[in-house]
């Protein structure tokens, strides 16, 4: 009897050990799972942030070397990006993918809409500038502006800029290590957008979110 009641004992362990088991496995896919769903339920295709966060109001220099605020993109969404003219391959993707959304914009929605391309290279120049970033579209702007400026813009939207070391003996012959995001800001000035690097070959999801934006504002102005 004694021995019997030793059997169900252990049988009863291995069950709850295995159960245990199951559930340690189950429990994180539930989170994944749920996690996920959450995610695609969102009729956003970046990181989109509800509150009212004021982006910050910079004031550059553009390729024409005229003043350039962010307060003067008021009623537009802005598209913000930070690099540098001689960057390889990160800056040129990320205008080219830019542009291709633009692109895809009726042309109402380009009308109030802004890509911005913040140099972080102090060799950078408007004259550099204005043969950069045409390339990529005539209406995109390129700003540019002392360090002390650029380092105050690129801090108040938390990028990351870091200048690596020359390539030789010639000090001027440098790359630049920087963030990739792009920031969303909407035609009140608020923060409301956020994309990663690898999320920008997504054209038509972000001329989604840019029309989302831009119908938002409109209903939100009618009576």
């Amino acid at each position: 009897m004694a021995r019997k009641r030793h059997s169900d004992d252990r049988s009863r362990r291995i069950g709850l050990i295995v159960l245990a088991a199951c559930a340690a496995v189950a429990i994180p896919v539930l989170i994944v799972l749920f996690s996920l769903a959450g995610k695609s339920a969102s009729p956003w295709f970046g990181q989109y942030d509800a509150e009212n966060h004021p982006a910050y109001n910079f004031s550059l220099t553009d390729q024409n070397g005229k003043t350039v605020r962010l307060q003067d993109l008021r009623g537009q969404v802005a598209l913000l990006s930070f690099g540098f003219t001689r960057c390889p391959n990160i800056c040129p993707t990320t205008l080219g993918n830019l542009a291709a959304v633009y692109r895809k914009l009726p042309p109402g929605a380009q009308e109030h809409t802004k890509v911005v391309f913040v140099s972080v290279d102090e060799r950078d120049t408007p004259a550099s500038l204005k043969e950069y970033v045409p390339f990529f579209n005539e209406q995109f702007i390129g700003l540019t502006g002392p360090p002390a400026d650029l380092g105050t813009t690129a801090r108040a939207y938390g990028a990351f800029f870091r200048k690596a070391d020359a390539v030789g003996s010639d000090k001027s012959d440098y790359m630049i290590d920087h963030s990739t995001y792009v920031h969303l800001i909407d035609p009140d000035g608020n923060l409301r957008v956020l994309y990663r690097f690898e999320q920008l070959p997504e054209t038509d999801k972000i001329a989604d979110d840019i029309l989302r934006v831009l119908g938002t504002r409109a209903a939100a102005k009618q009576p």
